[in-house]
């Protein structure tokens, strides 16, 4: 029997479910922005935390961006502080635009948020919601997460890089390109591709099965590792053989060592690693 690990992001101490609430504010908020370099050369940077993010490439040099901003809250006067404290922020730099929840009880950094909320020992008054519904350039490259409360969806990209992450919620990649990095925790994958990636690619996920098609000229080495799932594909295997790893400890002198199998598909030329827990993978032809 399989068991079903749910890992619940540390946000959910500091808000309640919204569904709760009495009030509510609700507004969309409209933007449109560029690229200071080429598409091709920049990234969209999306990390959301409650809320689903949808982006869709189309044949224009602007970012097209569309925001439900929306705050709960079980008064006028905390509802009125959650609309005056939580927005959409946006950072502009020379080869990148990151869009974020902006609020007192986030710091943004590199790597995501850290929450300051319990600093001073109280949780914020409200909840709030962000429903991203952006347009990019075609060939921009994409880092986009989001937390709670939604999935993500992206469509007809063809960046050199796509970095996805989603705690409660599931991925779609639909007719997308490129170098392609996915984690999901609770959710299902599902991902088709137009152009088949060409540098190695990683697919990750805990609680979901991960399905993936690839166009059938399929050159690639994948290797696959789960706990409860299995991995099942309509291409040729033309080889199978176990890769083994070596990875340091710590910078101390001792080593860990981890053996994959792995499926050749045609020559092998690029590596595929697939990786569940409670899952399993699907690799299909089209």
């Amino acid at each position: 029997m399989k068991h079903k690990i749910i890992i619940y992001a540390i946000v959910l101490l500091f808000y309640g479910h919204y569904g709760f609430t009495q009030k509510h504010f609700e507004e969309v908020i409209k933007k449109e922005l560029k690229f200071t370099d080429a598409p091709s050369k920049s990234t969209l940077v999306i990390t959301n935390i409650f809320g689903p993010v949808t982006v869709e490439a189309h044949s224009g040099d602007a970012i097209l961006i569309e925001v439900k901003r929306e705050i709960f809250a079980d008064t006028d006067e905390t509802l009125m502080l959650g609309k005056q404290e939580l927005e959409l922020g946006i950072i502009k730099e020379q080869d990148r635009i990151i869009l974020r929840p902006k609020s007192p009880y986030f710091k943004f950094h590199e790597e995501g948020f850290k929450f300051n909320c319990c600093n001073d020992n109280r949780e914020p008054p409200y909840q709030h919601k962000l429903s991203f519904k952006v347009k990019v350039p075609t060939k921009a490259n994409l880092n986009v997460s989001t937390v709670n409360e939604g999935d993500i969806s992206i469509k007809n990209t063809s960046g050199k890089s796509l970095k996805v992450n989603n705690i409660n919620g599931a991925i779609a990649l639909t007719n997308v390109e490129g170098k392609t990095k996915v984690h999901c925790i609770n959710g299902d994958v599902d991902i088709t591709y137009a152009t088949n990636p060409v540098e190695a690619s990683e697919y990750y996920s805990l609680n979901g099965d991960i399905n993936v098609r690839f166009r059938k000229v399929l050159s690639a080495a994948i290797s696959f590792k789960s706990f409860n799932g299995e991995l099942f594909t309509d291409f040729d295997i033309s080889k199978q053989y176990t890769d083994t790893k070596k990875t340091a400890n710590e910078g101390r002198a001792k080593f860990k060592y981890e053996a994959f199998p792995v499926m050749q598909i045609g020559a092998g030329d690029t590596d595929f690693k697939f990786e569940t827990f409670n899952g399993n993978v699907f690799v299909k032809k089209i």
